[in-house]
C-alpha cells in the first residue's frame, strides 16, 4: 500500500484579525506545522488580514502559510472550507462549526456557553427569526454561485470579503487581487463592473487608485510548468472625497487591445506567483473556464493619522464594490441578508457539532475541568505556547503593567476596575506611588462598544499616571514587560466561578511572559492563573481587591524581599515554553496522520 505523504492542514480562526492570546495559539500551530515541507498549511478566516502584520505583531514566520479567506454564507459552509482537507484544526473561540475533513480537531479554549452574552432581544430574535434568516442565507447562497456567467472572489486585500459579496462596499489595503472566472467568452456577457470609492470618513483629499487585469493562461499537458498572464487592461484613476466610480471592462475589447506581457523564466516571474497565488492548490479553477485576476493598487491611510487616538491600525484604501449586473430583487436580497445579525444562523441547537471531531484539545487544567463537566468529553491538555526566551530584563522602573485584550464582554479582562484600583491605592498612598505609574496595554478591535470601553478608561485616568496603549507592536511590547516592575492580572475578579466559569482567564499567557521578563506577577487566583503561579513563590495570587491592593503596596514600600520572587519567576515561565509546546503539538499530528490511510 502505498503511504501518503503529503498533508493538507487547515486551521480555522475566525478572530485572526484581533491578533490576540487566541490568535497566538492558532498562528504558533500554523507556524509549526509550515515548517514541515510534507505539510500544506492555510490559515482560514472570514475577514481579511495582512499575515505580514499579524506575524509582526505575535512575533511568527507565516511566510510558508497561506491565507484562506471564507465568509459564512450558507448551510455548506462548514462542508466547503474543511472537506478538501487532511487534518483540520478548528481554534476559533465559541465554535460550533462541524468538520469534515479526515480527522478533525477542536481547539476548546473554554466551554463557554453559546448564549453567554445573550439578552432577552437576542433570544426573542432567534425564536421569531432563526427560521426565516436560514431561508435567506441559504437563497443568497443560490443568488451567488447560481450565476453560471462568471464568478467572482475577493482573494487578497479586501478586508470584508462578505461585505463585498453581499454587494456592499469594503476596504482595501495597498494591494487587493479579485477573481473572474468566466464560463465563456461571448461578445455581450463578459464585462467586468468594479465600483471604487473615497469615503468622506477616510479623509483623504484623493485617492490615487491604478487597476491592472490579468488574463490567466491554463497549461496544457506536457506543456512547461510555467505560469502565463496577459495584461489586457490597465488604468490610472484619482478619486475626489465621497466620490464613486465604477470602472467597466470589456473583456472582448481588452483582449483585441491588451498590452501582452508573457512572462516566463524571468526575475518578475516569482513576484507575480506571490501576487496573484496563481495555483491550482489555491483555487479550483476549470480549464473550460476563462480565468481574469484583476489587481487595484490604492493609497493607504492610518486613521491614526487623522486621529491620534484611533486604536485602528489598519492601512485603508478605497472601497471595492462587486458591481456585476444583477436584478435589482437579487441585489435587495443580498443586501438584506447583510443586515441579519449572524448569530441567527450559526447558534448551536445541541452539542452535535462535536461529534465530528475526533480530538478535543483544552489549554488548562481548568478548561479540562469544565469540559469534562458541561460537555461530558475528555479533551489533551497542551499549555498555550510562549516563546519565553524572547523576553529579557533590563533595569526595572517603577511600572505597574496590564496586558490584556481590550473589550467589555464576558471574559474582558477588567482594565477599567484595575484602573479604578490603581486610582484609589494612588490617592491614599501617594508617599509611596508617587513616582509609579499604571501601564494598561492590549489589542482592541473596531468594534463601538470595545472604543467605548477603551475611551472610559482613557476618561477616568486623566490626571493620573495612568498609560493606555492600544495595538502596539510585539517589540514595543517586550520593552515594557522588561522594564515592568509589577504585573497584575485580574480577569474574573468579582465574578461567581460555578455561575460563570468562562469569566476567568482560561489560561495566562501574558502572565507567563511577565514571568518570563521577570516581572513580580500579582494575579487573580481563579480561573487557570493558580496552575501557573506558586504563591509566594515565584509572584503572588489575590482573592479580593484589597489583597490586591495589599500586595502591591508591600512590594512598593520595599516590605516583600523581590529578588528571588523575580528569579524565580523565570525558571517556572521555562516550563510554558514554545519548545514544550512543539513536542506536544507535534505529537498529536503524528497521532492524527497514523489514522489516515
Amino acid at each position: 500500500m502505498k503511504v501518503k505523504n503529503f498533508y493538507k492542514i487547515g486551521i480555522y480562526d475566525r478572530y485572526l484579525s484581533t491578533a490576540g492570546g487566541g490568535e497566538r495559539y492558532s498562528c504558533k500551530i500554523a507556524e509549526i506545522l509550515s515548517e514541515n515541507k510534507n505539510y500544506s498549511v492555510d490559515l482560514i478566516t472570514d475577514l481579511y488580514a495582512d499575515l505580514d502584520i499579524i506575524s509582526k505583531r505575535l512575533n511568527l514566520n507565516l511566510s510558508s502559510v497561506k491565507l484562506k479567506i471564507y465568509p459564512f454564507l450558507s448551510d455548506d459552509y462548514a462542508k466547503k472550507i474543511t472537506s478538501n482537507y487532511d487534518i483540520f484544526i478548528n481554534a476559533t473561540y465559541l465554535s460550533s462549526l462541524p468538520a469534515y475533513a479526515k480527522r478533525n480537531i477542536y481547539l476548546c479554549y473554554f466551554p463557554t456557553p453559546f448564549d453567554v452574552d445573550f439578552k432577552f432581544i437576542h433570544r426573542l430574535l432567534l425564536f421569531l427569526f432563526r427560521i426565516p434568516a436560514v431561508w435567506l442565507y441559504r437563497l443568497a447562497e443560490k443568488i451567488i454561485s447560481g450565476n453560471n456567467d462568471v464568478r467572482v472572489e475577493a482573494i487578497e486585500g479586501v478586508y470584508d470579503v462578505k461585505r463585498f459579496i453581499l454587494r456592499r462596499g469594503s476596504f482595501i489595503s495597498s494591494k487587493s487581487i479579485i477573481l473572474y472566472n468566466f464560463s465563456k467568452l461571448v461578445n455581450t456577457k463578459n464585462i467586468i463592473r468594479v465600483g471604487l470609492k473615497n469615503p468622506k470618513t477616510l479623509g483623504a483629499e484623493k485617492i490615487n487608485v491604478k487597476l491592472e487585469l490579468y488574463k490567466y493562461q491554463h497549461n496544457h499537458q506536457n506543456s512547461p510548468k510555467v505560469n502565463i498572464f496577459d495584461l489586457i487592461f490597465n488604468e490610472d484613476l484619482v478619486i475626489l472625497p465621497n466620490e464613486k466610480k465604477i470602472i467597466e471592462i470589456d473583456i472582448k475589447k481588452a483582449l483585441k487591445e491588451k498590452v501582452l506581457i508573457k512572462i516566463k523564466e524571468d526575475k518578475n516571474q516569482d513576484e507575480i506567483d506571490r501576487d496573484l497565488n496563481l495555483s491550482y492548490d489555491n483555487f479550483i479553477l476549470d480549464k473550460n473556464q476563462n480565468t481574469f485576476f484583476l489587481k487595484i493598487y490604492s493609497d493607504v491611510f492610518l486613521p491614526r493619522d487623522r486621529d491620534k487616538e484611533s486604536p485602528d491600525t489598519r492601512c485603508l484604501g478605497a472601497v471595492v464594490y462587486n458591481e456585476q449586473k444583477i436584478n435589482f430583487v437579487k441585489k435587495f436580497l443580498l443586501k438584506l441578508v447583510g443586515f441579519i445579525p449572524l448569530f441567527l444562523i450559526t447558534f448551536p441547537k445541541n452539542l452535535d457539532f462535536l461529534n465530528t471531531y475526533q480530538k478535543i484539545i483544552s489549554i488548562s487544567q481548568y478548561s479540562y475541568t469544565w469540559i469534562k463537566k458541561l460537555w461530558s468529553r475528555e479533551s489533551q491538555i497542551i499549555y498555550p505556547p510562549v516563546d519565553v526566551e524572547n523576553f529579557y530584563k533590563i533595569k526595572k522602573e517603577k511600572i505597574i503593567l496590564s496586558v490584556g485584550r481590550f473589550f467589555p464582554e464576558h471574559h474582558n479582562k477588567k482594565q477599567l476596575e484595575l484602573a479604578e484600583a490603581f486610582i484609589e491605592i494612588y490617592k491614599e498612598n501617594i508617599d509611596i506611588l508617587k513616582d509609579y505609574k499604571l501601564i494598561l496595554v492590549g489589542g482592541v478591535e473596531q468594534k463601538s462598544k470595545h472604543l467605548e470601553y477603551v475611551e472610559k478608561i482613557k476618561d477616568i485616568s486623566i490626571g493620573y499616571p495612568i498609560e493606555v496603549l492600544t495595538n502596539i507592536s510585539w517589540e514595543e511590547l517586550k520593552n515594557i514587560f522588561a522594564k515592568a516592575l509589577i504585573f497584575w492580572h485580574a480577569a474574573g475578579m468579582g465574578e461567581d466561578e460555578n455561575k460563570a466559569p468562562e469569566k476567568f482567564e482560561h489560561f495566562g499567557i501574558t502572565t507567563v511572559e511577565a514571568m518570563a521578563s521577570g516581572c513580580v506577577c500579582v494575579v487573580i487566583n481563579k480561573g487557570g492563573q493558580p496552575e501557573i503561579i506558586s504563591d509566594g513563590v515565584d509572584g503572588f495570587l489575590f482573592s479580593s481587591w484589597e489583597d490586591l491592593k495589599e500586595i502591591t503596596l508591600k512590594i512598593c514600600s520595599g516590605k516583600i524581599e523581590i529578588r528571588k520572587i523575580s528569579e524565580q519567576a523565570v525558571i517556572k515561565a521555562r516550563q510554558f515554553s514554545s519548545i514544550k509546546f512543539k513536542e506536544r503539538l507535534l505529537e498529536v499530528i503524528k497521532n492524527e496522520i497514523s489514522y489516515i490511510i
